[in-house]
């Protein structure tokens, strides 16, 4: 592996933030989807497909 290429090394913080984020928004729009009606809704499915849009981004940008 050549200098260029190598991985800087982060700590479990970096490392864990962003599915910290999103387990928190998946909490954040089951609840506010079983809570409420009208835009709660619409809020709880957005909350809801961030992790699925994650994932497609992260699976395109690797092909």
């Amino acid at each position: 592996m050549t200098a260029s290429r190598r991985i800087p090394r982060r700590g479990a913080a970096a490392v864990l933030a962003m599915p910290a984020m999103l387990v928190l928004a998946s909490l954040a729009g089951l609840i506010l989807g079983l809570t409420g009606d009208g835009w709660p809704d619409i809020a709880a499915s957005l909350l809801l497909a961030l992790p699925i849009l994650f994932f497609l981004r992260s699976w395109l940008r690797r092909s």
